[in-house]
């Protein structure tokens, strides 16, 4: 994919467009690991370049903004622990996990994310409120989250969709404590906290059918 800061460069070979994609995948790999060590106020064109080991005119050519290459960065971070979050979506809708089985794989997913990635996720959900640009990537990642709760909670009966929102709060909240913490497991008080929630979210919508 070519993004704007690309466009009307000319017709590529196939040659050329596999270089290019591999020169943005090492901008977007530097750019995250910039994040994660400096924070975003640290990511500049010129340290992502020589991060990267290419030319400083390959940040402008690739993206139109430094905001826009930081939060493709963010983006590409997350995209691995995002493409488990679609296969576990899937095993839900299939009906193949019982709740309690869909509350541990919320949990798994949660402690399988890098610390590079969720470092970076969270920086760019500090930065997002002084930039529209990251804003718009921050919530593609949240709605993509909260799909998946979604999901997960309609297997369990509940289809409030305030309980989504809470969901995706607590993992967010579980996934800060850990790289805040390292060596602190609250797995299973994360596991229990979602099983309450389920809990509570059910006994709530029988109540107000009173």
């Amino acid at each position: 994919m070519v993004t704007a800061g690309a466009q009307g460069k000319g017709v590529q070979g196939p040659g050329s467009r596999a270089r290019g994609r591999a020169r943005r995948e090492l901008l977007l790999g530097a750019t995250v690991s910039l994040i994660a060590e400096r924070g975003i106020a640290g990511v500049s064109h010129r340290a992502v370049a020589e991060r990267a080991g290419v030319p400083l005119a390959s940040t402008t050519y690739f993206f139109a903004s430094l905001e826009e290459m930081v939060g493709e960065a963010v983006v590409h971070a997350v995209e691995t622990e995002l493409a488990r979050l679609r296969a576990f979506r899937e095993q839900l809708e299939a009906g193949d996990l019982t709740p309690a089985a869909a509350v541990d794989g919320f949990v798994d997913l949660v402690r399988g994310q890098s610390d590079e990635s969720t470092v970076a996720q969270f920086e760019a959900y500090l930065a997002a409120a002084r930039s529209e640009t990251l804003q718009r990537h921050v919530q593609g990642l949240l709605a993509e989250t909260r799909d998946l709760a979604r999901a997960a909670l309609r297997a369990a009966g509940v289809h409030d969709p305030a309980a989504a929102e809470a969901v995706v709060a607590l993992l967010d909240g579980a996934a800060l404590h850990r790289v805040a913490a390292p060596g602190a497991d609250g797995s299973r008080t994360l596991a229990r906290a979602l099983r309450a929630l389920v809990v509570g979210f059910t006994s709530l919508a029988a109540a107000e059918t009173l």
